[in-house]
Parts: C-alpha cells; structure tokens; sequence
C-alpha cells in the first residue's frame, strides 16, 4: 500500500454520516501519525510552537495548527462539509476553483478530498502565512506526489490577499477560529475574501454563531454538562448576516460592528447559575458543530449568578477586531 492509499484508507471514517467515538479516535490517531511522519521534523519547538501577531488576530504556530486534527469532530465535520460543497458544485461546474485560507503545514482537511476527487477539474490555491508551515505543506504535497496537481501554495496573509480576477473562486475554506470567535484571524480573513467574490461563492464554514447562554449546575458526577440555554444570538459569520451585509455595502471603510443588548428577565433565569458565551457551527448545510462538541464550540464562562437574588440582567456585546480579537462585553446586574 503506498502514501496515497494508506492516507485514503486512513480517513474513510471521516466521509461516513455517523462513526463510532472508538473509529474515530483511532482513524485521527492515524491520521495525525502518517502526516508528522511525512513532516519528518519536530515541531514541538520554540519556532513551532511561535504563533504570529498580526494586527486583526494571531496565525497559530505549526506545532498548533498541526494538532487541530487532533479535533475529532471539527476534523471529521469540515472533511464531510468541504467534500459535499464540492459535489455540490460539480453538479453546476465542470472546472472548480478553491480557494484554502491557512492550511496549516499539511491541508489536513483538504487531503482526503484531494485524492479522492479524481473525476472534475479543480484547481487549489492554498494560502499560508506561516513559513516553517508553508515548507512542511509544500514538503507534504511532494511526498504524497500532489504537487504536480492543480495547486498553488503561496505564503501570504488571507486577512489582505487579493483574489485573481482570473481565478475566482467557487469555495472558499477558512478554519481559523477558537472558540467565541477570540484570538485568531477568521472574521478579518471572511470580510476581506467576502468582499471580491459573487453571492454563488461558497464559504465554509458557512455560519459561526455566538449566544449569550444560561448554563444550570452541574449534576452530581456530571463531567461534562450541555444542559445550555440559549438566550440571544449576539454576533453572526456568514455571508448572509446583517453585520457582514453592511461592512461588505460600506466597501469596507471600517471594520466595527454594532453594539448589541440583551435583557435577560428573572423568569428566563430560573435556577441557572451561569452566564455563558456559546458557539455553534454551519459547516455546510446539515454539516454541524455544536455546543460541546469540539473545541471550537467549548462554551465560554464569563459571569457567575445567584438566581434568586437577581431581578433583571442587561448585557451589552460588540465584536472587536484588533491584535486580539473577541466579542467584548459588558454585563449589568440589577438586584432585587
């Protein structure tokens, strides 16, 4: 069996609707091991480990960003959702540009795909600012003989590039997010490739939500609660959202986004304890993340409550793009 056939045996679990939690493991344990082997460095150092700063958010180190794979869900969700964007637009298309903003050192959700979709024309523009990671790419789109394919690999910053009008594209991937949207480059990335493509371009994920949530005490011996109440949507990612609709219509001559309020009553309270900041994920159409499931949807925990001294909680939230972007906010509790 050669490179190419044990990374496609490898990853068959990642295409299936439902996988058990042991195929799983054991399919992402294969699949991280059979790239760090083609990689044939240690990234576990300080170069590796090094994340960039930029002025609208952080590019992970190598060592990092290699490990996302270790994100089973988020792993196996975007494989699912990047392979039925593309069948999607195989119905329509018989040549395909994708556009991969921030690869990582091995396009490890790209990949599967890539050796699996032999029967359509796709050309592959793969961005990545980070250099050690841009190398171990190119090395292991060598090693896997892809690199005579239709890839372009190019180091460059996703958040300022400017599309080829020759070469539009028909998806756009980009996976560079933590949970609540903080830290990393994936809102500036989504508003800077929004604003050069048409409506029919595809973006994946195609919505990042964050809530404003309520959260009950954990249960005795409970580890790992979702019992999560959603209060309020208070920032939306999409193409279709009425903050990106207004940025995109303003050509981008600032990159602020509304204050938001929410009030929550004491009724809506109930016994919750917690305040939380909550995320979920439209990877494409049925293709989800939610809450828990992975840790770019761990819920965030941002005020403690005690419920029965509570009248009335006001919360006002605005997302903020600068070397350390996150949707800040400000909570008001009025007391009975």
């Amino acid at each position: 069996m050669n490179l190419k056939e044990k990374l496609i045996e490898i990853t068959r679990p990642y295409f299936d609707e439902q996988t058990d939690y042991f195929t799983l493991t054991n399919a992402t344990k294969a699949y991280y091991s059979l790239l760090e082997e083609l990689s044939e460095k240690n990234l576990n150092t300080v170069q590796g480990r090094s994340n960039l700063g930029f002025d609208n958010g952080v590019a992970l180190g190598t060592n990092w960003a290699a490990m996302c794979i270790n994100d089973m869900l988020r792993t196996k969700q975007f494989i699912r959702g990047i392979d039925k964007a593309i069948v999607e637009k195989k119905k329509k298309k018989k040549k395909i540009n994708f556009l991969y903003a921030g690869t990582g050192p091995y396009a490890a959700l790209l990949l599967p795909i890539i050796l699996r979709q032999n029967d359509c024309e796709i050309n592959y523009t793969f961005l990545e600012i980070n250099p050690l990671s841009l190398e171990l790419l190119n090395k292991t789109l060598e090693k896997l003989e892809l690199n005579n394919k239709n890839i372009t690999a190019l180091k460059e910053d996703a958040s300022t590039y400017i599309i080829k009008s020759t070469n539009h594209p028909d998806i756009i991937v980009s996976e560079t997010m933590q949970n609540a949207l903080a830290k990393e480059q994936q809102v500036s990335i989504f508003i800077n490739l929004m604003s050069q493509v048409s409506k029919k371009t595809i973006f994946i994920p195609e919505k990042i939500n964050l809530y404003i949530g309520l959260k009950k005490p954990n249960k005795q011996n409970e580890i790992n609660s979702t019992n999560f109440k959603i209060i309020d949507e208070v920032f939306s990612v999409s193409k279709s959202s009425k903050y990106f609709q207004k940025l995109l219509n303003q050509k981008l001559k600032t990159l602020s986004f509304p204050v938001k309020k929410t009030f929550i009553k004491k009724e809506e309270i109930d016994n919750n304890n917690m305040m939380v900041l909550l995320t979920d994920i439209v990877v494409f159409n049925d293709v989800k993340i939610s809450f828990n499931e992975s840790g770019l949807t761990t819920p965030l925990y941002i005020q403690p409550l005690e419920p029965e001294k509570i009248r009335e909680i006001e919360i006002e939230t605005e997302y903020k793009i600068y070397k350390n972007p996150r949707l800040d906010y400000k909570i008001k509790i009025n007391h009975i």
